[in-house]
Protein backbone atom coordinates (compact mmCIF):
# COMPACT_ATOMS: atom_id res chain seq x y z
CA UNK A 1 0.00 0.00 0.00
CA UNK A 2 3.01 2.25 0.51
CA UNK A 3 4.07 1.32 -2.38
CA UNK A 4 1.23 2.19 -4.50
CA UNK A 5 0.90 5.50 -2.21
CA UNK A 6 4.25 7.21 -3.19
CA UNK A 7 4.12 5.85 -6.84
CA UNK A 8 0.68 7.20 -7.06
CA UNK A 9 1.98 10.79 -5.42
CA UNK A 10 4.85 10.58 -8.16
CA UNK A 11 2.45 10.21 -11.05
CA UNK A 12 0.26 13.33 -9.54
CA UNK A 13 3.59 15.77 -9.28
CA UNK A 14 4.30 14.26 -12.93
CA UNK A 15 0.54 15.03 -14.29
CA UNK A 16 0.83 18.35 -12.39
CA UNK A 17 3.98 19.69 -14.13
CA UNK A 18 3.31 18.21 -17.39
CA UNK A 19 -0.20 20.16 -17.30
CA UNK A 20 1.12 23.53 -16.39
CA UNK A 21 3.64 23.11 -18.29
CA UNK A 22 1.22 22.17 -21.04
CA UNK A 23 -0.94 25.31 -19.83
CA UNK A 24 1.74 27.73 -20.40
CA UNK A 25 3.07 26.63 -23.79
CA UNK A 26 -0.58 26.99 -24.91
CA UNK A 27 -0.86 30.42 -23.49
CA UNK A 28 2.00 31.56 -24.72
CA UNK A 29 1.00 30.25 -28.10
CA UNK A 30 -2.07 32.21 -27.76
CA UNK A 31 -1.02 35.37 -27.20
CA UNK A 32 1.52 35.03 -29.69
CA UNK A 33 -1.41 34.20 -32.09
CA UNK A 34 -3.28 36.89 -31.12
CA UNK A 35 -1.13 39.32 -31.53
CA UNK A 36 -0.22 37.83 -35.01
CA UNK A 37 -3.84 38.37 -35.62
CA UNK A 38 -3.73 41.60 -35.05
CA UNK A 39 -0.56 42.48 -36.35
CA UNK A 40 -1.88 40.83 -40.00
CA UNK A 41 -5.27 42.55 -39.47
CA UNK A 42 -3.56 45.92 -39.02
CA UNK A 43 -1.57 44.97 -42.44
CA UNK A 44 -4.56 43.86 -44.89
CA UNK A 45 -6.24 47.09 -44.02
CA UNK A 46 -3.29 49.07 -44.81
CA UNK A 47 -3.00 47.32 -48.23
CA UNK A 48 -6.66 47.92 -48.84
CA UNK A 49 -5.93 51.33 -47.86
CA UNK A 50 -3.26 51.40 -50.41
CA UNK A 51 -5.05 49.96 -53.15
CA UNK A 52 -7.91 52.17 -53.14
CA UNK A 53 -5.17 55.00 -53.27
CA UNK A 54 -3.67 53.91 -55.62
CA UNK A 55 -6.67 52.62 -57.87
CA UNK A 56 -8.11 56.10 -57.40
CA UNK A 57 -4.98 57.66 -58.80
CA UNK A 58 -4.79 55.41 -61.37
CA UNK A 59 -7.98 56.25 -62.02
CA UNK A 60 -7.34 60.43 -61.67
CA UNK A 61 -4.14 59.86 -63.97
CA UNK A 62 -6.16 57.80 -66.93
CA UNK A 63 -8.96 59.36 -66.87
CA UNK A 64 -7.27 63.31 -67.08
CA UNK A 65 -5.14 63.42 -69.97
CA UNK A 66 -7.85 61.82 -72.19
CA UNK A 67 -9.33 65.63 -72.06
CA UNK A 68 -7.20 67.64 -73.37
CA UNK A 69 -5.85 65.23 -76.33
CA UNK A 70 -9.32 65.09 -76.93
CA UNK A 71 -9.61 68.84 -76.83
CA UNK A 72 -6.25 69.12 -78.63
CA UNK A 73 -7.41 67.04 -81.19
CA UNK A 74 -10.71 69.03 -81.64
CA UNK A 75 -8.79 72.14 -81.76
CA UNK A 76 -6.57 70.03 -84.05
CA UNK A 77 -9.01 69.08 -86.17
CA UNK A 78 -11.00 72.29 -86.40
CA UNK A 79 -8.14 74.24 -87.17
CA UNK A 80 -7.32 71.28 -90.12
CA UNK A 81 -11.58 71.91 -90.95
CA UNK A 82 -10.90 75.85 -90.94
CA UNK A 83 -8.11 75.54 -93.14
CA UNK A 84 -9.37 72.47 -95.37
CA UNK A 85 -10.44 74.84 -97.56
CA UNK A 86 -7.77 76.00 -98.58
CA UNK A 87 -5.54 73.21 -98.51
CA UNK A 88 -5.19 70.66 -101.86
CA UNK A 89 -7.05 67.19 -101.91
CA UNK A 90 -4.10 65.74 -100.52
CA UNK A 91 -4.25 67.31 -97.39
CA UNK A 92 -7.33 66.83 -97.01
CA UNK A 93 -7.11 63.13 -96.86
CA UNK A 94 -4.34 63.35 -94.36
CA UNK A 95 -6.23 65.21 -91.97
CA UNK A 96 -9.01 62.58 -92.10
CA UNK A 97 -7.25 59.67 -91.55
CA UNK A 98 -5.68 61.46 -88.45
CA UNK A 99 -9.26 62.14 -87.15
CA UNK A 100 -9.81 58.28 -87.69
CA UNK A 101 -6.70 57.89 -85.66
CA UNK A 102 -7.65 60.19 -82.31
CA UNK A 103 -11.06 58.67 -82.26
CA UNK A 104 -9.45 54.94 -82.62
CA UNK A 105 -7.15 55.62 -79.48
CA UNK A 106 -9.74 56.80 -77.42
CA UNK A 107 -11.54 54.07 -78.55
CA UNK A 108 -8.67 52.03 -77.36
CA UNK A 109 -8.18 53.93 -74.17
CA UNK A 110 -11.31 53.94 -72.95
CA UNK A 111 -11.60 49.88 -73.44
CA UNK A 112 -7.82 49.83 -71.42
CA UNK A 113 -9.12 51.48 -68.77
CA UNK A 114 -12.32 49.53 -68.59
CA UNK A 115 -10.29 46.44 -68.51
CA UNK A 116 -7.86 48.02 -65.77
CA UNK A 117 -10.95 48.72 -63.59
CA UNK A 118 -12.18 45.46 -64.16
CA UNK A 119 -9.03 43.79 -63.16
CA UNK A 120 -8.68 46.44 -60.37
CA UNK A 121 -12.22 45.20 -59.23
CA UNK A 122 -11.25 41.43 -59.33
CA UNK A 123 -8.28 42.08 -57.56
CA UNK A 124 -10.22 43.83 -54.58
CA UNK A 125 -12.46 40.86 -54.56
CA UNK A 126 -9.93 38.01 -54.12
CA UNK A 127 -7.98 40.15 -51.72
CA UNK A 128 -11.38 40.29 -50.04
CA UNK A 129 -11.91 36.32 -50.35
CA UNK A 130 -8.04 36.28 -49.07
CA UNK A 131 -9.00 38.31 -46.21
CA UNK A 132 -12.11 36.28 -45.06
CA UNK A 133 -10.36 32.61 -45.71
CA UNK A 134 -7.56 34.09 -43.17
CA UNK A 135 -10.03 35.14 -41.22
CA UNK A 136 -11.49 31.54 -41.02
CA UNK A 137 -8.17 30.25 -40.56
CA UNK A 138 -7.72 32.25 -37.45
CA UNK A 139 -11.31 31.46 -36.51
CA UNK A 140 -10.16 27.07 -37.09
CA UNK A 141 -7.27 27.50 -35.07
CA UNK A 142 -9.15 29.37 -32.22
CA UNK A 143 -11.82 26.36 -32.06
CA UNK A 144 -8.61 23.75 -32.49
CA UNK A 145 -7.16 25.37 -29.54
CA UNK A 146 -10.21 25.94 -27.57
CA UNK A 147 -10.50 22.05 -28.43
CA UNK A 148 -7.17 21.54 -26.91
CA UNK A 149 -8.08 23.22 -23.83
CA UNK A 150 -10.97 21.27 -23.77
CA UNK A 151 -9.30 18.03 -24.58
CA UNK A 152 -6.53 19.11 -21.82
CA UNK A 153 -9.12 19.53 -19.03
CA UNK A 154 -11.33 16.25 -20.36
CA UNK A 155 -7.85 14.27 -19.01
CA UNK A 156 -7.49 16.19 -16.40
CA UNK A 157 -10.80 14.88 -14.90
CA UNK A 158 -10.12 11.79 -16.08
CA UNK A 159 -7.14 11.59 -14.46
CA UNK A 160 -8.91 12.58 -10.90
CA UNK A 161 -11.48 10.51 -11.35
CA UNK A 162 -9.00 7.61 -12.11
CA UNK A 163 -7.47 8.93 -9.27
CA UNK A 164 -11.06 9.00 -6.92
CA UNK A 165 -11.80 5.36 -8.75
CA UNK A 166 -8.19 4.16 -7.07
CA UNK A 167 -9.35 5.26 -3.59
CA UNK A 168 -12.66 3.87 -3.76
CA UNK A 169 -10.99 0.11 -4.72
CA UNK A 170 -8.51 0.62 -1.75
CA UNK A 171 -11.30 1.83 0.56
CA UNK A 172 -13.20 -1.14 -0.88
CA UNK A 173 -10.17 -3.59 -0.64
CA UNK A 174 -10.16 -2.15 3.17
CA UNK A 175 -13.73 -2.74 3.82
CA UNK A 176 -13.81 -6.25 2.54
CA UNK A 177 -10.67 -6.80 5.26
CA UNK A 178 -12.92 -5.13 7.71
CA UNK A 179 -15.64 -7.66 6.59
CA UNK A 180 -13.29 -10.63 6.78
CA UNK A 181 -11.97 -9.68 10.29
CA UNK A 182 -15.80 -8.94 11.14
CA UNK A 183 -16.68 -12.66 9.83
CA UNK A 184 -13.84 -14.30 11.40
CA UNK A 185 -15.16 -12.64 14.90
CA UNK A 186 -18.06 -14.09 14.89
CA UNK A 187 -16.77 -16.92 13.68
CA UNK A 188 -14.63 -16.97 16.89
CA UNK A 189 -17.66 -15.97 18.57
CA UNK A 190 -19.72 -18.86 17.84
CA UNK A 191 -16.67 -21.08 18.60
CA UNK A 192 -16.49 -19.52 22.46
CA UNK A 193 -20.90 -19.79 23.23
CA UNK A 194 -20.36 -23.89 21.58
CA UNK A 195 -17.19 -24.23 23.92
CA UNK A 196 -19.18 -23.19 26.97
CA UNK A 197 -22.08 -25.10 26.53
CA UNK A 198 -24.29 -21.34 26.20
CA UNK A 199 -27.36 -21.15 24.57
CA UNK A 200 -28.79 -18.33 22.06
CA UNK A 201 -32.09 -17.44 22.91
CA UNK A 202 -34.25 -15.31 20.56
CA UNK A 203 -37.04 -13.40 19.80
CA UNK A 204 -39.28 -16.44 17.97
CA UNK A 205 -37.92 -19.74 18.93
CA UNK A 206 -35.37 -20.94 21.76
CA UNK A 207 -31.89 -22.05 20.19
CA UNK A 208 -30.92 -24.62 21.81
CA UNK A 209 -30.35 -28.64 21.62
CA UNK A 210 -34.09 -30.47 22.42
CA UNK A 211 -33.41 -33.41 24.15
CA UNK A 212 -29.88 -33.55 24.79
CA UNK A 213 -29.44 -30.27 26.69
CA UNK A 214 -32.76 -30.72 28.79
CA UNK A 215 -31.88 -34.76 29.48
CA UNK A 216 -30.99 -34.81 33.28
CA UNK A 217 -27.80 -36.83 32.46
CA UNK A 218 -25.79 -35.54 29.64
CA UNK A 219 -23.59 -32.78 30.17
CA UNK A 220 -23.40 -28.98 29.25
CA UNK A 221 -20.82 -29.74 26.45
CA UNK A 222 -22.49 -33.31 24.94
CA UNK A 223 -25.10 -31.32 22.46
CA UNK A 224 -23.45 -28.26 20.93
CA UNK A 225 -25.22 -25.13 20.24
CA UNK A 226 -25.26 -23.90 16.76
CA UNK A 227 -26.35 -20.43 16.14
CA UNK A 228 -29.30 -18.95 13.88
CA UNK A 229 -30.26 -15.85 12.38
CA UNK A 230 -32.76 -14.15 13.92
CA UNK A 231 -34.89 -11.67 12.22
CA UNK A 232 -33.53 -8.21 12.21
CA UNK A 233 -36.64 -6.51 13.73
CA UNK A 234 -36.46 -9.19 16.74
CA UNK A 235 -32.77 -9.48 16.55
CA UNK A 236 -32.60 -6.70 19.65
CA UNK A 237 -34.38 -9.23 21.76
CA UNK A 238 -31.72 -12.04 21.45
CA UNK A 239 -29.53 -13.38 24.33
CA UNK A 240 -27.42 -16.28 25.18
CA UNK A 241 -28.08 -18.14 28.93
CA UNK A 242 -26.78 -21.07 30.54
CA UNK A 243 -28.25 -24.34 30.28
CA UNK A 244 -30.20 -24.07 33.95
CA UNK A 245 -31.71 -20.50 32.32
CA UNK A 246 -32.53 -21.89 28.78
CA UNK A 247 -34.16 -25.21 30.79
CA UNK A 248 -35.89 -22.75 33.19
CA UNK A 249 -37.17 -20.41 30.12
CA UNK A 250 -38.08 -23.60 27.92
CA UNK A 251 -40.87 -24.83 30.85
CA UNK A 252 -42.15 -21.03 31.13
CA UNK A 253 -43.27 -21.88 27.37
CA UNK A 254 -43.63 -20.47 23.93
CA UNK A 255 -43.05 -17.00 23.29
CA UNK A 256 -40.41 -14.16 23.16
CA UNK A 257 -37.64 -13.70 25.99
CA UNK A 258 -40.20 -10.95 27.38
CA UNK A 259 -42.93 -12.75 27.36
CA UNK A 260 -41.21 -15.47 29.23
CA UNK A 261 -39.85 -12.99 32.14
CA UNK A 262 -43.54 -11.18 32.22
CA UNK A 263 -44.84 -14.86 32.97
CA UNK A 264 -41.73 -15.38 35.46
CA UNK A 265 -42.73 -12.27 37.32
CA UNK A 266 -46.51 -13.11 37.35
CA UNK A 267 -45.65 -16.53 38.66
CA UNK A 268 -43.20 -15.28 40.89
CA UNK A 269 -45.98 -12.46 42.01
CA UNK A 270 -48.57 -15.61 42.27
CA UNK A 271 -46.04 -17.30 44.72
CA UNK A 272 -45.51 -14.07 46.67
CA UNK A 273 -49.74 -14.20 47.05
CA UNK A 274 -50.22 -17.50 48.08
CA UNK A 275 -47.24 -17.08 50.47
CA UNK A 276 -48.96 -14.16 52.35
CA UNK A 277 -52.29 -16.02 52.04
CA UNK A 278 -50.55 -19.03 54.03
CA UNK A 279 -49.21 -16.84 56.32
CA UNK A 280 -52.45 -15.55 56.81
CA UNK A 281 -54.04 -19.06 57.40
CA UNK A 282 -50.86 -20.06 59.89
CA UNK A 283 -51.48 -16.85 61.81
CA UNK A 284 -54.82 -17.91 62.18
CA UNK A 285 -54.42 -21.89 63.11
CA UNK A 286 -52.17 -20.80 65.61
CA UNK A 287 -54.54 -18.48 66.90
CA UNK A 288 -57.04 -21.36 67.19
CA UNK A 289 -54.19 -23.76 68.75
CA UNK A 290 -53.50 -20.72 71.39
CA UNK A 291 -57.37 -20.81 72.12
CA UNK A 292 -57.14 -25.21 72.25
CA UNK A 293 -54.60 -25.06 74.92
CA UNK A 294 -56.13 -22.22 76.59
CA UNK A 295 -59.58 -24.48 76.63
CA UNK A 296 -57.43 -27.74 77.75
CA UNK A 297 -55.73 -25.79 80.42
CA UNK A 298 -58.82 -24.41 82.12
CA UNK A 299 -60.89 -27.92 82.28
CA UNK A 300 -57.87 -30.20 82.68
CA UNK A 301 -56.58 -33.18 81.42
CA UNK A 302 -59.86 -35.34 80.66
CA UNK A 303 -60.08 -37.65 77.96
CA UNK A 304 -63.94 -38.23 77.95
CA UNK A 305 -66.19 -36.82 75.20
CA UNK A 306 -66.19 -33.37 74.31
CA UNK A 307 -62.47 -33.40 75.82
CA UNK A 308 -61.40 -36.23 73.39
CA UNK A 309 -62.40 -34.53 70.24
CA UNK A 310 -60.99 -31.81 70.88
CA UNK A 311 -57.29 -33.22 70.89
CA UNK A 312 -58.18 -34.80 67.95
CA UNK A 313 -58.90 -31.38 66.24
CA UNK A 314 -55.43 -30.01 68.12
CA UNK A 315 -53.86 -32.93 66.54
CA UNK A 316 -54.74 -32.34 63.38
CA UNK A 317 -54.43 -28.83 63.57
CA UNK A 318 -51.08 -29.57 64.26
CA UNK A 319 -50.59 -31.14 61.30
CA UNK A 320 -51.96 -28.88 59.07
CA UNK A 321 -49.85 -26.15 60.63
CA UNK A 322 -46.97 -28.20 59.98
CA UNK A 323 -48.00 -28.79 56.28
CA UNK A 324 -48.49 -25.55 56.04
CA UNK A 325 -44.72 -24.57 57.55
CA UNK A 326 -43.00 -27.12 55.03
CA UNK A 327 -44.76 -25.72 51.88
CA UNK A 328 -43.99 -21.99 52.93
CA UNK A 329 -40.54 -22.85 53.16
CA UNK A 330 -40.76 -25.20 49.83
CA UNK A 331 -42.35 -21.78 48.56
CA UNK A 332 -39.65 -19.44 49.80
CA UNK A 333 -37.24 -21.31 48.37
CA UNK A 334 -39.22 -21.38 45.11
CA UNK A 335 -39.34 -18.11 45.18
CA UNK A 336 -35.77 -17.10 45.74
CA UNK A 337 -34.42 -19.45 43.16
CA UNK A 338 -36.67 -17.24 40.50
CA UNK A 339 -35.56 -14.40 42.01
CA UNK A 340 -32.20 -15.07 42.01
CA UNK A 341 -33.03 -16.56 38.30
CA UNK A 342 -34.85 -13.77 37.20
CA UNK A 343 -32.31 -11.13 38.10
CA UNK A 344 -29.63 -13.44 36.63
CA UNK A 345 -31.71 -13.42 33.46
CA UNK A 346 -32.24 -9.52 33.50
CA UNK A 347 -28.84 -9.02 33.88
CA UNK A 348 -27.78 -11.63 31.16
CA UNK A 349 -30.57 -9.71 28.78
CA UNK A 350 -29.87 -6.12 29.20
CA UNK A 351 -25.86 -7.06 28.78
CA UNK A 352 -26.52 -8.86 25.67
CA UNK A 353 -29.17 -6.54 24.37
CA UNK A 354 -26.09 -3.82 24.53
CA UNK A 355 -24.20 -6.41 22.57
CA UNK A 356 -26.76 -6.96 20.13
CA UNK A 357 -27.39 -3.14 19.71
CA UNK A 358 -23.76 -2.03 19.41
CA UNK A 359 -23.25 -5.49 16.64
CA UNK A 360 -26.09 -4.41 14.70
CA UNK A 361 -25.01 -0.60 14.42
CA UNK A 362 -21.68 -1.62 13.22
CA UNK A 363 -23.06 -4.16 10.82
CA UNK A 364 -25.87 -1.30 9.14
CA UNK A 365 -22.74 1.43 9.49
CA UNK A 366 -21.16 -1.29 7.11
CA UNK A 367 -24.06 -1.98 5.02
CA UNK A 368 -24.28 1.65 4.07
CA UNK A 369 -20.36 2.07 3.61
CA UNK A 370 -20.67 -0.90 1.32
CA UNK A 371 -24.09 0.60 -0.19
CA UNK A 372 -22.27 4.13 -0.39
CA UNK A 373 -18.77 2.78 -1.96
CA UNK A 374 -20.83 0.55 -4.65
CA UNK A 375 -23.24 3.64 -5.57
CA UNK A 376 -19.67 5.85 -6.36
CA UNK A 377 -18.20 3.59 -7.87
CA UNK A 378 -21.25 3.00 -10.60
CA UNK A 379 -21.03 6.30 -10.90
CA UNK A 380 -17.34 7.09 -11.46
CA UNK A 381 -18.00 3.94 -14.36
CA UNK A 382 -20.88 5.95 -15.32
CA UNK A 383 -18.19 8.88 -15.40
CA UNK A 384 -15.51 7.71 -17.05
CA UNK A 385 -17.47 5.95 -20.19
CA UNK A 386 -19.00 9.65 -20.78
CA UNK A 387 -15.53 11.05 -20.33
CA UNK A 388 -14.72 8.56 -23.16
CA UNK A 389 -17.59 9.22 -25.25
CA UNK A 390 -16.49 12.67 -24.88
CA UNK A 391 -12.78 11.76 -25.64
CA UNK A 392 -13.71 10.21 -28.29
CA UNK A 393 -15.69 13.09 -30.07
CA UNK A 394 -12.80 16.01 -29.52
CA UNK A 395 -10.57 13.40 -31.00
CA UNK A 396 -12.53 13.13 -34.24
CA UNK A 397 -13.41 16.64 -34.40
CA UNK A 398 -10.10 17.41 -34.40
CA UNK A 399 -8.99 14.57 -36.70
CA UNK A 400 -11.40 17.05 -39.17
CA UNK A 401 -9.74 20.29 -38.19
CA UNK A 402 -6.75 18.82 -38.91
CA UNK A 403 -7.82 17.37 -42.89
CA UNK A 404 -9.54 21.04 -42.90
CA UNK A 405 -6.54 22.71 -42.24
CA UNK A 406 -4.13 20.32 -44.33
CA UNK A 407 -6.76 20.87 -47.30
CA UNK A 408 -6.63 24.86 -46.91
CA UNK A 409 -2.38 24.51 -46.69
Amino acid sequence: MDADSEMLDIWNRYYVCSEEEAEARLAQRRQARAEARAIRLRELEKQARENDEQLDRHYDSSSEPVRPVRTSREGRTSSFVSSSSFSSSRRSSEDSTEALDGRDFRHQLQEVEESFRKAMISNAQLDNERTALAYHVDTLKDDMEEMAENYLQVQRDFREKARALDQLIRDFRKLKEENAFLEESLKQRDELIEDHGLVLVGAAELLNGDGDSSSAGSSSRSSPEKLVLVPKAQAAKAALVSQEAAQLLDQAGDGSLDVRLKRFAQEKQELQDEINRLRLDLSEEREKVARMEQISLVHGPQTNGPEMRLMEVQREANKQVDDYKYKLRKAEQENMTLQSSVARLETQVSRFKTTMEEAEKLEDELKADKRKLQREHREALARIEELETANKHLQKRIDKLKSARNALK
